[in-house]
């Protein structure tokens, strides 16, 4: 089992080195770029729930969210293909694979990113305190909501590493050719 997981992890490593796509995605300017994208297609998958909150249960909710998450989605693997790539897979390779300035990299974009999602978890339970407040103790949530959220929370848990990893990582050093 353990050989399988070398060859994948060695295959993934081979191709994000060996990819001419490297090259033009590597400089700050466009990875900055590819990240307020992906940070784009994130807050359109928010305001996705937004448009459920307030038009659910309707088709008209159910549409414009499948709409704006296609759109979201296909943004957001593009650009994490690319970011990957310009990462040189900081974190997409597992840390045992990775040497340690490489290691310092991710840890930094876990714990960045680990920061951000729990702000995000608190604006989320403020809003529903404040969507709860008055005479009523009860929270009324549409269930349309419940599946795109956890959707949306798995979808910024995911990229926030890399998106966060890109707009820190300096340029790389020029090519000595």
């Amino acid at each position: 089992m353990r050989d399988w997981i070398d060859r994948r992890v060695r295959k993934r490593l081979d191709v994000i080195e060996n990819s001419p796509a490297c090259r033009v995605w590597t400089g700050r300017r466009n990875r900055r770029l590819l990240v307020l994208a992906g940070g784009a297609a994130l807050l359109t998958l928010w305001a996705g729930l937004a448009v459920i909150v307030r038009f659910a249960p309707s088709d008209l909710a159910r549409d414009v969210y499948l709409s704006m998450g296609a759109v979201a989605m296909t943004v957001l693997v593009l650009v994490y293909g690319w970011l990957t790539l310009a990462t040189r897979g900081v974190t997409a390779v597992p840390a045992q694979y990775l040497d340690e300035r490489q290691r310092g990299e991710q840890h930094r974009a876990y714990a960045g990113a680990h920061s951000l999602t729990t702000v995000v978890l608190v604006l989320l339970a403020v809003l529903a305190a404040l969507w709860s407040m008055g005479d009523r103790l009860t929270l009324n949530v549409p269930t349309a909501l419940l599946l795109p959220l956890a959707f949306t929370l798995l979808a910024t848990h995911y990229t926030l590493p890399l998106l966060l990893e890109s707009w820190r990582l300096p340029d790389p050093p020029p090519d000595e050719d």
